[in-house]
């Protein structure tokens, strides 16, 4: 784990970001630690992005109570009312189950 001042971020910031490719890099003010750089994939970033947003969060918890006030369906009941309708018998419900 390497440290840099908030000075050395400024200074070198190209190659700070280079070394929080192999290792976090703490960045300090007046010796006190104030933020950690470290390296993220875009498939990491994608998530960050999702976990964060309030609007997403908003949508999920408006769209589960609409679920359950309109008395929603299970994916069990779903999945076998689909395949009752594409002609399978009882005996090739149980057969196919998951």
């Amino acid at each position: 784990m390497k440290f840099a001042n908030v000075r050395e971020l400024k200074n070198k910031t190209s190659e700070i970001l280079r070394n929080a490719e192999k290792e976090a890099v703490i960045i300090t003010s007046k010796g006190k630690p104030r933020a950690i750089v470290t390296a993220i994939s875009e498939e990491d970033f994608e998530d960050y992005l999702l976990e964060k947003s309030v609007a997403l969060h908003d949508m999920l918890a408006e769209s589960q109570a609409a679920y359950h006030s309109k008395g929603g369906v299970t994916l069990e009941n779903y999945l076998s009312k689909r395949k009752k309708r594409r002609g399978y018998k009882k005996s090739q419900l149980k057969e196919d189950a998951f």
